[in-house]
């Protein structure tokens, strides 16, 4: 089974879509930290707790060591926030994939020899399990680019190639 451990951004695009059932129906297993958690508002969190409740999102506490190597990453990385860097740990830990388009985090993880998805693996994903149809998930991902979060910078020959080939599925 393919682990992810989930940054804050993408969980964040994914709450203002309103993509958090589609998201959670696919077939990974899903972590973040608890301080990823107290980086999101209340209104976030409260979306996101029905998937920790039923431990499909699980929350990962960062014992005292890997608070330190939280540090450890920061101190070598000051760009990263200690959520980030706690979602390094988090992978590291469970052997999982880091989902997250921070370019810094993206290039860092990457740097330490960890996978990194971002928001178009997750629609690739949705579509792909059929969590959403192809209409819909052009839909969300021309709202996520232009609406949500714009300042993403999402590369945009891969976005409209996807659109492409959505609408004709």
């Amino acid at each position: 089974m393919n682990i992810v451990v989930n940054d804050a951004n993408v969980l964040i695009d994914l709450v203002k879509l309103h993509l958090l059932p589609h998201f959670f129906g696919l077939q990974l297993v899903f972590y973040t930290t608890d301080l990823i958690l107290h980086e999101l508002h209340a209104g976030q969190v409260e979306e996101l707790q029905p998937f920790i409740d039923a431990e499909i999102l699980n929350v990962i506490q960062l014992t005292e060591d890997e608070l330190l190597e939280t540090a450890l990453i920061r101190s070598e990385k000051r760009q990263l926030s200690e959520q980030d860097c706690s979602a390094i740990v988090c992978a590291r830990k469970v052997s999982g994939n880091l989902l997250t388009s921070d370019n810094t985090l993206r290039k860092f993880a990457t740097r330490k020899l960890l996978t990194v998805y971002g928001h178009l693996w997750v629609f690739d994903r949705i579509v792909e399990q059929s969590t959403i149809s192809p209409g819909e998930a052009i839909s969300k991902l021309t709202e996520l680019r232009e609406t949500v979060n714009p300042r993403l910078s999402l590369p945009k020959a891969e976005c409209d190639s996807r659109i492409s080939n959505w609408g004709i599925l």
